[in-house]
Parts: structure tokens; C-alpha cells; sequence
């Protein structure tokens, strides 16, 4: 399938969105192929994004479970899975999708142009340009594309992190009782008051947090502890 001039421009605006370069950029167009456009242009069977997308999402679910094993050495595998599986979600990469506009440049069918801004086929869309960008550039490149765009968002990835949970099983687990949150501060005006939240394990202080509500200071409480569980572990 050959790229028309303003075919490749439309390409390259797309790059320059997702902050990568193609060699091949007619494995980025193909990429962007939905079924329904290959079956309405009578186009070969194999045209089409579903492959890459197979890929890409295999690619994805690699470099992401190697980033966590790595930086979160303290988790089960079941809480590994489960973080992973929010990360790489539908709904996070469909997300993301959105803020570069993705849908414009998906290639339906005829009379589908409707299913643009589906969270799915926008899903499964970045799934396909992964996978084309791992055959283009190599594990090594893809590795950093998935790095910069999903695993270095640690406000995003934190906020998924169930931190007191957790800490909750860890704490049954190995000293079978449940930790205990304590507001031991306050401070500032009634709208915007700030809490300290200290955490105890059978009498021992754990850890202490601050947040701008009690939840959210037990969250960072929790947070502070599973980050000196790590350090020496």
C-alpha cells in the first residue's frame, strides 16, 4: 500500500504527537488501519492493524512488568499483576490516545466514522503503533517510548497504587494485626487545612504522612513505609 505526499505529511504530524521517528513510516500507516477500512477498500486480509496490535500489546505488557519488577521489589506477584493491568488498561491508553488526538488519523471503514472516538478501538490503536515501532526501532527504543509515555508518570502510577492495602496484608501477614492511623496534626484554615497522619504496627511507629485530607495523608503515611521496605529489602 502506497503513502500519497499528503498521506506521509499527515504521518509525520502523527511523530511528531507520539515524539518518535519512523524508518519504515508504512508500518506506522498500517498501524492506524482498522479492519473495516481494509475490508471496505478491498484491501488484503493482512492490511490491516490486528497484528500489530497482538504485539504491541505483548510488547507492552513486557516492558511494563520488567519496569515494576524492578522498581517495586517488595510486591507479590498478584499485586504486581494487578498494577500492571491498571496501567496498561483500556482506559489509561485510551486516555492517552485522546491528548494526541489519535482518532483523526485511524483509517474505518466507509460509514464508520463513529467508532473514531471509541475508547477500544483507541485502545487498541496505540496498541498496533507500539507494535509497529517495536518492529521499526527495536526493543531498546520502544522500551524508552513506553518509559516516557505511561512508567515515568508517577503521579498517575502512585494514585494506583492502594498503598494501605498493602501495608494491610504485609502488616497480617508477617505480624498478623492491622496498623493503626493516627491524625496527630493539623494545621492551617478550615478550607485548606493540612493533616498529619502518623502510622503504628503494635505500638512501633511505622511512618508518618502529610495530605490535605486525613485519607490522603494516610496514603503518603503508607507510601513512606513501603518506600523504606523497599531500601532494605
Amino acid at each position: 500500500m502506497g503513502i500519497s505526499p499528503a498521506e506521509r505529511k499527515k504521518l509525520e504530524r502523527l511523530e511528531k504527537k507520539l515524539g518518535i521517528k519512523f524508518a519504515h513510516l508504512d508500518l506506522l500507516n498500517q498501524a492506524l488501519v482498522h479492519t473495516s477500512y481494509a475490508k471496505s477498500n478491498q484491501k488484503e486480509i493482512l492490511f490491516h492493524n490486528e497484528k500489530l496490535e497482538f504485539l504491541g500489546d505483548a510488547v507492552l505488557n513486557l516492558v511494563t512488568a520488567e519496569h515494576l519488577f524492578r522498581q517495586y521489589p517488595y510486591l507479590n506477584e498478584g499485586e504486581l499483576t494487578k498494577l500492571r493491568s491498571k496501567i496498561v488498561s483500556q482506559e489509561s491508553l485510551s486516555r492517552y490516545a485522546g491528548k494526541i488526538e489519535l482518532g483523526k488519523y485511524i483509517l474505518v471503514g466507509k460509514n464508520q466514522e463513529a467508532i473514531r472516538s471509541q475508547p477500544a478501538l483507541l485502545a487498541d490503536t496505540y496498541e498496533a503503533i507500539i507494535g509497529a515501532f517495536y518492529l521499526d526501532k527495536g526493543l531498546d527504543n520502544v522500551r524508552s517510548f513506553i518509559s516516557d509515555l505511561f512508567l515515568k508518570q508517577k503521579k498517575e502510577i502512585e494514585q494506583m497504587n492502594d498503598f494501605k492495602s498493602w501495608l494491610q496484608e504485609y502488616a497480617q501477614s508477617f505480624y498478623d494485626t492491622l496498623p493503626q492511623y493516627k491524625v496527630i496534626k493539623e494545621v492551617g484554615p478550615n478550607h485548606k487545612k493540612k493533616f498529619k497522619v502518623r502510622v503504628m504496627l503494635k505500638g512501633k511507629i511505622l511512618g508518618q504522612g502529610w495530605g490535605l485530607s486525613k485519607k490522603k495523608a494516610e496514603m503518603m503515611a503508607a507510601r513512606s513505609i513501603w518506600e523504606n521496605i523497599a531500601k532494605n529489602s
